[in-house]
């Protein structure tokens, strides 16, 4: 019993290394953007995107999201300020991991497109989600709007703000509800 007992624990011990591992990572990497605030830098938009996705890693794993990556070839790196385009995708991968889990989906997905159309790049992030009512779709991104009852209405007002400030857009769709979502950060 007692050897049983070590094996769990022992078992246990290697969980948490891994967990805080990971959570080394991420305060690293957070920091490593913090550092460059307010300085625009030529950076590959896909690093970012992958950055994005292991800062979520955790939660998608958690929850059992299966993630596509769908990155068109070619596409070319940007001078911006890196960590705003950052936070704005942290924030809508984690979105879309509540609206999957929110579906109650066996099936719960996430792909992350990277695409090139004329002079903008563009990142969607679409989930096979809860979807968003066509009367939602209008107010979503005013600041203090939100459908979640732990929610402060701030993360999509604030990324509308900064696609604009760094001279892009943020827009959604969604056929409605039950059918996922779609945000779009052309840059």
């Amino acid at each position: 019993q007692i050897a049983t007992e070590h094996a769990s624990i022992t078992g246990e011990l290697g969980h948490l290394r891994k967990n805080i591992e990971h959570i080394k990572d991420i305060v690293a990497m957070q920091q490593s953007y913090a550092k460059v605030s307010g300085v625009a830098e030529t950076v590959a938009i896909s690093e970012l995107v992958e950055d994005a996705l292991r800062m979520n890693a955790s939660g998608l794993a958690r929850h059992g999201l299966e993630v596509v990556r769908d990155y068109e070839a070619g596409i070319p790196s940007m001078t911006l300020e890196r960590h705003k385009v950052l936070q704005v995708l942290v924030n809508l991968i984690r979105n879309a991991k509540h609206a999957c889990d929110a579906s109650g989906r066996a099936d719960k997905r996430v792909i992350v497109r990277l695409t090139r159309h004329e002079s903008r790049i563009r990142v969607s992030v679409i989930d096979n989600g809860i979807g968003i009512p066509p009367e939602n779709l209008t107010r979503i991104f005013a600041h203090g709007f939100t459908t979640k009852k732990d929610g402060h209405g701030f993360g999509l007002h604030s990324g509308a703000l900064v696609a604009r400030e760094l001279g892009g857009s943020l827009t959604a769709h969604s056929d409605g509800p039950g059918l996922g979502a779609t945000f779009t950060l052309a840059l």
